[in-house]
C-alpha cells in the first residue's frame, strides 16, 4: 500500500511540475517585434567595452529541395560575400574587411555555422568605442536577415570554396563518409535519408543561381529568426535600436510552414554496418528510440526533472563503464551510455550506447557494454551510486553559481540560442542552483530505477557501426550483431556490487614543512621559498570566482635516459594515472573525487616533467592531496596496465588505416632527421616496453623538489594556501642534485632547404602540404610579437588570394613558435589542403606571399587590422588566471617580460620590424616542405 501511495503521490507531482511555466532569467531582455522577429538583450560587464552581436534562423539543410541540396550551407558562405550595406565595391566595404578594421577577426570573431535544422552567425568580441560601431553590427545583422546581395560572380568565386570545405572534411575523416551512407537506412522513407549541410558537390558546383535565391526568400525571414546582443550595453538603448533597424523587414504574406520532420519507429532492429578503408577502429552505437520532449513543453519544472534523473542516469552507467573498462581483460577500448538525440534529429530522443571495439573482439564488447546497460535495468543503481551523481549534479550547480559573474558573453548568448532555437528553459544560474537542491532532496533511488527502465529498452533500436575495411579484421555482418544485442537483452544479470571506498585520500600525513622566505615578486606575484628548497609563485586573482591552478615544473625528463628506454617513454604518463595513486586504484579514485570539481595530472616530456593542477576554492585541499599523492605514491597496478597495453596493441592493429597518420608520421621523421626518440609507437614499442621500468623512471623524474618550480594563481586564501603548501609541497622529498635538461637527447629540427613530395591512394583525394621555416632571431617579446605579426597578416593575404580569389583551398594555417632553447629558436609553419591537381598552382603563391612581405612589407591596411585585434585580444585575455601562468612561466624559464608595455609595443610596430622578420626566415635557407599527394 505504501508503494501504491508513493506512486501516486509521483503522479501528482509531474502533474504539477508540468503546469507550472519557469521563471526566466531577469537577466535577459527578451522580446518580439510586430513582424514576427525575437530578440533577447541581455547586460554582462565581466568583458569591459565588447559585445557579442548574433542572428540566429531556424533554418538549415533539412528544409532543402532535392535541387537545392548544399545551398542552406552556400548561402551561409554567401553571406560574407555582399549585402546591401557592406557590397564590397569601391570605396563601400565588405562585412569581412569592415569588421577587421575594427579588430574584428575573420574566423575566430566573425563567424557562422549552418546545421540540420539552424543557421547562426555571429559578430563576436565588437569593441562598442563608438556608437557608429554598434549601430553598424546590428546594420550586419540585418543585412543577413534579408538583404544578402548574392552576385552571379560571387556565387561562382565561392563554388570553388565550398568544394574545398567538403573536400577537407571528409579527407581522412572516414567517420564523415560512414555517417552519408548509413543515413539512407536508419532514416528510410524520411526527410532526414538525405541532408548532411555540406550536400552535393554537383549541385554546388552547378547550381541556376536562382535555386540559391529561391531557398533564401522562401526560409530567411523574421518569424524564423533572433537577434542577440550580449556584452557591456545600455539594454534600454540597445532595445530602441533593434526596433529601429528590425522592424521594416518584412514577413512574407505566404510565409511556407517550418515543419520539423518526424522519424519513424520501428518493430524490427534496424542495423547498418558501414566500412571504410580509412576508418582504424569499429565504433558501434546502439539507439533506442523514444519520443522527443516538444519545444513547447520543456520550459516546465517537469522537463528539468526528467533531466535531472537522465543526468543522473548516465553518470551512474559511464562510472560502470570506466571500471569495466580497467579490467585487465577488458572487452572494448572505451563504451558510454546517455540519453541524446537520436543521430541528427532533434525530433526524436534515444538511449544512445557507444562503444570503441577491439579489433579482434567487436561482438564481445557489444555483447559487454549491452550486459552493463541491462544490468541496470534489470536492478537498478545503488544508494552509494546515486549519492555520488547527485553530488556531482550539486558541485556543477553550487559553482555554476558562483561563477555567473565571471562568464563570458558568449556563455550567455548560447543560452538565448538553444532557448529561441530548441526551446531550453532560459533561467538564471540561482534558480538552476535552487532546483538542483530541490531535486537533490526529492528524487529517490526508486524513481531512478524506474526511469531505468523507461530510457534503457529492447524496444524501437537502431545500430550503426563504422567499420574497417581490412582483410585481417572480421566485421560481424548486420545478423550477428543483430542477434547477439537481442540475446544479451534477454539474459539475466546479477546485480552490481561496490566495494567500500576509503574515507581518507592521504592516510598518512607527514610533519608539515616552512616557508624559509617570503617575497614580493614580479606582477603581482609572492614568490616562497620552502623547507625543501622548492620555490613557490603564488598571486591571489579575483578573474574567476571558484578557480584554483597549480602548475609545477623540472628540467630533466626523458633527455636524461638513454636510447634504450625509449619504448618506455610514450608509457610513462599513461601507465601511471592508469594505475591510480596512494591506496586507490583508478576506479576508485574517480569514485572518491565525485562531487569534486579538481584535475590534476603528471606528465614525463623530452625537457621535462611536472604536475598540472585546477580546482574549485573549495576543493584546493583535494587538489593539494593529489599533487602530493602523485609526486611520492604512484601506484603499481598490473592489472591496469595490461588494460592499457591489451586497449593499445588493438587501436595500433590498424593505426596506419587513414593517410593522415602516415603524413604526420612523415613530417615529424623528415624534419627531425628520423631521430629515434620520435619514431611512432607500433606493437615492438609495447613488447619492448617495461611496467617497472616506467615506474622507476617515473619515481627519479619526481624525487627532486629542489628542482621544481610552483606557480598557483586563483581566488585562494592566503592563509590557507601558506598551510597547504607548508604540508603538502614543503614535505616533498629533495635531493638537491638540482639536474638539468639534455639537450644531447633532445631532437631538432634538421638543417637546409628541403621539398619531400609523395603519393599515397587516398579516398578522398587531397594535396597535403606542410612547410616548416626556422631561424635564429634574438630571443625577445619583441621578435615574438613581430612572429605573431607575420603569422597573422600572412593569414590575410592567403585568405585573399588563395581562399578568395582562387577558390583553392578552404583556409590555410600559420602559425609561429619561439622557444629560446631550441636550435633553431624560431619556426614559422604554413599548411593547407587543396585538389592535387591544383598543387603546381596553388603552391608558389603561398612562397610568394611570403616574399612579398620580405620583400616590400604587409600593407598598411593589414597593420591596422592586425593591431586593432592584439589590443583587444589583450584586454580580453589579461582578465584571466592562464594569460598570468603564460606570464610567469616565460619569467622562470627565459628570463623575459611578455607583459610590459605590450600594448605599446603593438601599437609601435612598423610594416618594416615585420619585412626584416621575414627576411630573417627566407635568408636563413632552413625551410622543408612536406607533401603528401594522392595516387
Amino acid at each position: 500500500m505504501k508503494k501504491i501511495y508513493s506512486l501516486l503521490a509521483l503522479v501528482l507531482l509531474s502533474a504539477t511540475a508540468v503546469a507550472q511555466s519557469l521563471p526566466q532569467d531577469p537577466a535577459v531582455r527578451k522580446g518580439k517585434l510586430k513582424n514576427g522577429m525575437t530578440y533577447y538583450l541581455r547586460h554582462n560587464a565581466k568583458e569591459a567595452g565588447l559585445a557579442d552581436f548574433y542572428i540566429a534562423q531556424r533554418v538549415g539543410s533539412i528544409l532543402e529541395e532535392p535541387r537545392q541540396r548544399g545551398l542552406a550551407h552556400f548561402l551561409e558562405h554567401m553571406a560574407f560575400n555582399g549585402t546591401k550595406n557592406f557590397p564590397g565595391k569601391g570605396k563601400r566595404l565588405g562585412i569581412v574587411p569592415w569588421c577587421e578594421s575594427i579588430g574584428v577577426k575573420f574566423g575566430a570573431n566573425l563567424n557562422a555555422y549552418t546545421s540540420i535544422d539552424q543557421t547562426v552567425y555571429h559578430i563576436g568580441s565588437a569593441p562598442l568605442k563608438r556608437e557608429g560601431i554598434i549601430d553598424s553590427c546590428l546594420l550586419v545583422l540585418h543585412d543577413w536577415s534579408h538583404y544578402l546581395l548574392l552576385e552571379d560572380a560571387e556565387i561562382d568565386k565561392e563554388r570553388g570554396v565550398i568544394h574545398e570545405e567538403w573536400r577537407t572534411r571528409r579527407a581522412g575523416m572516414a567517420v564523415q563518409r560512414l555517417m552519408e551512407q548509413a543515413m539512407p537506412k536508419i532514416y528510410k522513407g524520411t526527410k532526414y535519408e538525405d541532408c548532411m549541410p555540406i550536400g552535393s558537390m554537383d549541385i554546388v558546383d552547378n547550381f541556376p543561381y536562382q535555386d540559391l535565391r529561391d531557398y533564401y526568400q522562401k526560409w530567411y525571414r523574421p518569424d524564423l529568426q533572433a537577434i542577440i546582443v550580449v556584452g557591456d550595453i545600455d539594454v534600454d538603448k540597445m532595445e530602441k535600436k533593434i526596433k529601429k533597424i528590425f522592424s521594416p523587414i518584412p514577413m512574407p504574406k505566404k510565409a511556407a510552414e517550418r515543419i520539423y520532420f518526424p522519424v519513424s519507429n520501428n518493430d524490427t532492429m534496424i542495423v547498418a554496418i558501414e566500412k571504410d578503408k580509412e576508418q582504424p577502429i569499429a565504433l558501434c552505437h546502439l539507439y533506442q528510440k523514444r519520443d522527443a520532449t516538444p519545444d513547447s513543453e520543456k520550459n516546465s519544472e517537469k522537463y528539468l526533472r526528467d533531466d535531472y534523473v537522465d543526468g543522473l542516469i548516465s553518470t551512474m552507467l559511464n562510472d560502470r563503464y570506466v571500471e569495466l573498462r580497467q579490467q585487465s581483460d577488458a572487452p572494448f577500448q572505451s563504451a558510454t551510455g546517455r540519453s541524446s538525440i537520436f543521430f541528427l534529429s532533434r525530433t526524436k530522443d534515444a538511449f544512445s550506447m557507444s562503444v570503441s571495439c577491439k579489433s579482434d573482439n567487436i561482438l564481445g564488447g557489444i555483447i559487454a557494454a549491452v550486459g552493463v546497460a541491462e544490468q541496470a535495468r534489470q536492478h537498478g543503481f545503488t544508494q552509494s551510486e546515486l549519492d555520488r551523481a547527485k553530488k556531482l549534479r550539486m558541485n556543477a550547480a553550487e559553482r555554476r553559481a558562483k561563477m555567473q559573474g565571471d562568464y563570458r558573453n558568449s556563455h550567455f548568448v548560447n543560452e538565448c540560442v538553444d532557448n529561441f532555437l530548441e526551446g531550453e528553459p532560459l533561467v538564471s544560474a540561482d534558480f538552476k542552483l535552487d532546483n538542483t537542491r530541490k531535486l537533490d532532496r526529492e528524487v529517490t533511488l526508486a524513481e531512478v530505477n524506474a526511469a531505468v527502465k523507461e530510457l534503457i529498452t529492447n524496444q524501437n533500436q537502431v545500430v550503426v557501426m563504422y567499420a574497417p575495411d581490412k582483410e585481417n579484421i572480421v566485421i560481424p555482418s548486420e545478423d550477428q550483431v543483430r542477434q547477439v544485442i537481442l540475446a544479451a537483452q534477454q539474459l539475466s544479470y546479477a546485480p552490481y556490487e561496490e566495494q567500500q571506498l576509503a574515507t581518507d585520500l592521504v592516510s598518512k600525513l607527514p610533519q608539515p614543512g616552512s616557508i624559509t622566505n617570503e617575497q614580493a615578486w614580479a606582477h603581482g606575484f609572492t614568490e616562497f621559498t620552502l623547507s625543501n628548497g622548492m620555490k613557490v609563485y603564488a598571486k591571489k586573482t579575483d578573474y574567476e570566482a571558484d578557480a584554483v591552478s597549480l602548475s609545477m615544473k623540472a628540467d630533466g625528463g626523458t633527455s636524461l635516459y638513454d636510447d634504450k628506454d625509449i619504448p618506455n617513454f610514450s608509457l610513462i604518463s599513461s601507465g601511471v594515472t592508469e594505475g591510480g595513486v596512494g591506496n586507490f586504484d583508478a576506479v576508485s579514485l574517480r569514485k572518491m573525487l565525485t562531487g569534486k570539481s579538481v584535475r590534476v595530472s603528471p606528465s614525463v616530456g623530452s625537457k621535462g616533467q611536472s604536475i598540472n593542477g585546477s580546482s574549485s576554492v573549495k576543493d584546493m585541499k583535494t587538489m593539494f592531496q593529489l599533487t602530493y599523492l602523485y609526486f611520492t605514491q604512484p601506484r603499481k597496478d598490473s592489472a591496469a596496465y595490461a588494460s592499457l597495453i591489451s586497449r593499445t596493441r588493438s587501436f595500433l592493429s590498424n593505426r596506419n588505416a587513414s593517410p593522415k597518420v602516415d603524413y604526420n608520421d612523415s613530417i615529424r621523421a623528415i624534419l627531425y632527421g628520423h631521430h629515434p626518440r620520435l619514431e611512432p609507437v607500433v606493437q615492438e614499442t609495447l613488447d619492448k616496453a617495461n611496467y617497472d621500468r616506467i615506474l622507476q623512471i617515473y619515481k627519479e623524474r619526481f624525487s627532486d623538489a629542489s628542482n621544481f618550480k610552483t606557480v598557483i594563481i586563483g581566488n585562494y586564501d592566503e592563509q590557507e594556501l601558506r598551510n597547504l603548501v607548508c604540508q603538502y609541497l614543503a614535505t616533498l622529498p629533495a635531493t638537491r642534485k638540482h639536474e638539468q635538461t639534455n639537450y644531447q637527447n633532445v631532437p631538432r629540427i634538421v638543417d637546409g632547404e628541403k621539398v619531400v613530395k609523395f603519393t599515397k591512394q587516398q579516398a578522398t583525394p587531397l594535396a597535403n602540404v606542410s612547410i616548416y621555416l626556422t631561424a635564429d632571431v634574438p630571443f625577445t617579446p619583441k621578435s615574438d610579437l613581430e612572429l605573431d605579426f607575420l603569422k597573422r597578416c600572412l593569414s590575410i593575404a592567403y585568405t585573399d588570394s588563395v581562399r578568395e580569389e582562387k577558390g583553392g583551398t578552404y583556409g590555410v594555417s600559420v602559425d609561429f613558435e619561439l622557444d629560446k632553447d631550441d636550435k633553431p629558436n624560431a619556426m614559422l609553419s604554413i599548411s593547407y589542403n587543396a585538389d592535387p591537381s591544383r598543387y603546381e598552382e596553388l603552391n608558389p603563391i603561398i612562397y610568394q606571399q611570403l616574399r612579398n612581405i620580405a620583400n616590400h612589407g604587409p600593407s598598411a591596411t593589414s597593420m591596422q587590422k592586425v593591431k586593432e585585434y592584439l589590443v583587444k585580444q589583450y584586454a580580453q585575455v589579461a582578465i584571466t588566471n592562464d594569460y598570468w601562468s603564460y606570464i610567469i612561466w616565460h619569467e622562470l624559464d627565459d628570463n623575459a617580460d611578455f607583459d610590459h608595455n605590450y600594448c605599446k609595443m603593438v601599437e609601435e610596430m612598423t610594416a618594416e620590424d615585420i619585412q626584416r622578420m621575414a627576411q630573417q626566415l627566407l635568408a636563413a635557407k632552413r625551410s622543408i616542405e612536406v607533401t603528401m599527394l594522392s595516387e
